[in-house]
């Protein structure tokens, strides 16, 4: 993302999950008995990873050579955005290099920074917004609950690997969408679903478990089903929404908390949810998503940014004022900070923060940017 033109920057964003669904339904593939999930094959089914891990030993190094090297750091922008866009992302890249300090932000600047303390709490919501719409769970024990839907054990593996495969193909539709529909609502709209499949899904397990009624095993099929649409369309967000709250100086070490974050969550929910479901029952289990559900679109809807062809600055000072108007119990007005939200708003709803920007420490650390980055212009 950091090397792609701000145009292109949404549907490049969304291609890692594209190619993350892809893994997902593939593994499941070649872990069928049929394929090499057998006794004697599945040695090769846990190498073939290895295959893309051999091949970044090779690209690495070559992408590692240009750091520090603004020559072949623009060879490499041209080879990766073409020459028409080179130009625009080199020249921005040094803008954020000359804005920001050398070396990257650390872990304990990002944690005790105030004015980051926004962005880190919009990623870190998103990302366990996500985890708690269930999907851990889903991917996890979907065979399970095919065969609580009455399926034998065999047509279950293959309704995993049915489902898997929708994810894919709906993932796919996320680069179309999510430059024309944007970052904010695509997120919404995925929560929102999720939460309606979730709903479906208990209320048909309890049908089929407590009324003995047959036909309730289709609805949760269905509800299945369009879990994994719903989930496929927005899946990339959160992984990228990160990168576009930060500049470049905090940007890798945001990221890192998010990952670590959201793999975190994943590891609590897929350890928790099978005794959890023993204890409650197949119905119920799914009741903590649900909630932890309807209080994340609340919340997100209120402090969510959208990020799409915007500045970092000009998206963190929506957040500013999304959470200035909460902090004045005034809800509502943080929804009027959608689009871009100008200097002059954020002087009306924060004037200290924002005078001492303008405060001449300011204005003589801004003119000794500009005067690096035309100095780095000039020997490029």
């Amino acid at each position: 993302m950091e090397l792609t033109p701000t145009k292109y920057r949404g549907a490049a964003g969304t291609l890692h999950m594209v190619a993350v669904s892809f893994s997902d339904w593939f593994s499941l593939l070649i872990g069928l008995p049929e394929v090499l999930g057998g006794s004697n094959w599945w040695p090769i089914a846990f190498a073939l990873p290895g295959i893309p891990a051999l091949a970044l030993c090779f690209i690495l190094p070559y992408l590692l050579m240009t750091r520090g090297n603004r020559e072949a750091a623009y060879d490499s922008i041209v080879a990766l955005a073409g020459e028409k866009q080179a130009k625009p992302v080199f020249n921005e890249l040094i803008r954020e290099s000359a804005r920001d300090k050398s070396r990257s932000g650390s872990f304990w600047e990002l944690f005790t920074s105030k004015k980051l303390r926004l962005p880190l709490l919009v990623s870190l919501l998103v990302m366990v917004a996500q985890q708690f719409t269930g999907c851990t769970a889903v991917f996890a024990y979907s065979t399970d609950m095919f065969i609580n839907a009455k399926l034998d054990p065999q047509t279950a593996r293959y309704a995993t690997l049915a489902i898997g495969v929708v994810y894919f193909l709906f993932a796919c539709s996320a680069p179309l969408l999510i430059d024309r529909v944007g970052r904010r609502p695509l997120s919404l709209f995925q929560l929102i679903a999720c939460l309606i499949a979730l709903s479906l899904l208990t209320l048909f397990t309890g049908i089929q478990q407590y009324e003995q009624a047959t036909w309730a095993s289709y609805g949760t099929i269905g509800a299945l089903v369009l879990y994994m649409c719903v989930y496929g369309v927005g899946s990339p967000i959160p992984w990228m929404i990160t990168g576009e709250l930060f500049n470049q100086h905090f940007r890798s070490t945001a990221v890192t908390v998010s990952v670590f974050a959201a793999y975190f969550m994943a590891m609590i929910i897929s350890s928790a949810y099978l005794p959890f479901q023993q204890m409650v029952g197949v119905t119920f289990s799914y009741m903590p998503f649900i909630v932890v559900s309807c209080i994340s679109i609340v919340v997100l809807y209120f402090i969510l940014p959208e990020t799409k062809n915007r500045d970092v600055n000009d998206i963190v000072n929506e957040v500013r004022a999304r959470n200035h108007s909460l902090s004045l119990g005034m809800p509502w007005n943080s929804l009027s900070q959608e689009g871009r939200t100008e200097n002059k708003h954020i002087e009306a709803l924060n004037p200290s923060t924002y005078s001492s920007r303008l405060g001449s420490i300011g204005r003589l650390h801004e003119q000794k940017n500009i005067r690096e980055f035309c100095e780095m212009l000039g020997k490029f």
